[in-house]
């Protein structure tokens, strides 16, 4: 059995692959400054994805939705307003804040425009 983070890793590997598929352009893994972290931030068609990463078990009674509290969409629109100081040419994008939940069996659930 994996370690809890090996096995976020593994899922933010994934997820990046997941996402490709997809058609988008991954910039950045594990960004992060003093106010948090953005697990993947990826470009596909002028959108600019701040994608929080979920390896959680079907078995849990919590859906990874729910990890999006006042806290971490605070935390993540802090992190993406550093990023977006720090990269200005990505300032003029839309952006939207993202979950891909990968379950054990491999199965990505991707939502897009959170909030």
């Amino acid at each position: 059995m994996l370690k809890k983070t090996d096995l976020g890793k593994a899922g933010e590997k994934f997820a990046c692959q997941y996402l490709e598929e997809l058609g988008h352009s991954v910039l950045f893994s594990n960004f992060r400054n003093r106010f948090g972290e953005l697990d993947i931030i990826s470009l596909n068609e002028e959108v600019l994805y701040c994608t929080e990463v979920k390896t959680w078990s079907s078995q849990k009674h919590f859906h990874p939705l729910y990890c999006f509290n006042e806290t971490k969409r605070n935390r993540m629109r802090k992190v993406y307003r550093y990023l977006v100081c720090k990269y200005p040419a990505l300032s003029h994008l839309t952006v939207s804040f993202s979950l891909a939940h990968i379950n054990e069996k491999r199965e990505v659930s991707f939502y897009s425009h959170l909030f």
